[in-house]
């Protein structure tokens, strides 16, 4: 899965991640998490 959020300080972020089912509780595994390039930030504000 793929989220992309913004910090406290303004700051946007790209984050992918899996969900893992242990023991009937659902955990957040992270790939990968990294701060967006403006490129990146312009697009997705122009979809929003």
């Amino acid at each position: 899965m793929r989220a992309i959020g913004q910090t406290a300080e303004g700051r946007f972020v790209f984050l992918v991640f899996t969900l893992r089912h242990r023991d009937s509780k659902t955990f957040l595994r992270p790939i990968s998490a990294r701060f967006m390039h403006q490129p990146e930030i312009d697009h997705y504000e122009n979809q929003t």
